[in-house]
């Protein structure tokens, strides 16, 4: 999305093209994808000079080529592929928690598939349901951006509800760490980043479980 509540947002772009090219450079097919299809939106914040990083130059010099024209992820078979890695940003508090979102993490899990996430990105876990019919989280240990690091950033306000709370709330073991430090929890195949800092770090766990 690229407004939430008002505010001018997008997803993160070190989020996408720090695990991009992890799993590029490490020899895999990448492709991406997103919920209305088309040309994401990135959040003019996370290019900043203060927050820019060498992936995100890199994806820039391919005139962030592989972010234009994707499809929907309504559209792909999350079976087909080894990771399912959902990227944030504040435009994913706008569409991720839907029972859409929910049922494709839902699916990719039930198979067997590597589901990862970084950041805002565990909003694609809170409608997702377990083989059990419980939260998909429940019992899990996981990581996600934290309350304090939304507070920072001055917008607890204005996401629909605090992610580390919600999470708590659906029965997940949530730890998170020092603001803007990188950290990454793996539990069995679900691997989760507390923040943009942490998206290289996810990535690379992702791929030890393959």
């Amino acid at each position: 999305a690229k407004s939430m509540d008002g505010h001018v947002t997008g997803a993160w772009s070190e989020e996408i093209a720090g695990p991009y090219y992890v799993f590029k450079d490490a020899g895999y097919v990448v492709k991406v994808c997103s919920i209305a299809g088309g040309d994401i939106p990135i959040d003019a914040g996370s290019l900043s000079d203060t927050f820019k990083t060498e992936n995100d130059k890199r994806m820039m010099e391919a005139d962030n080529g592989p972010l234009k024209g994707t499809s929907k992820l309504a559209d792909e078979d999350v079976t087909q592929f080894d990771i399912v890695f959902f990227s944030g940003g504040h435009g994913t508090c706008v569409d991720f928690p839907t029972e859409e979102v929910g049922a494709a993490v839902s699916k990719a899990a039930a198979a067997g598939k590597v589901v990862a996430s970084v950041c805002h990105g565990p909003m694609a876990f809170v409608s997702a349901k377990g083989p059990d019919g419980e939260p998909f989280v429940k019992g899990k240990k996981i990581t996600c951006f934290s309350d304090v690091e939304e507070g920072q950033v001055g917008l607890t306000e204005k996401v629909p509800f605090l992610l580390e709370a919600k999470l708590k709330e659906l029965g997940a073991e949530v730890s998170v760490g020092d603001p803007w430090g990188s950290k990454a929890v793996i539990d069995g195949k679900l691997v989760t980043g507390q923040n943009p800092q942490s998206s290289v770090e996810a990535a690379k766990a992702c791929l030890t479980l393959l």
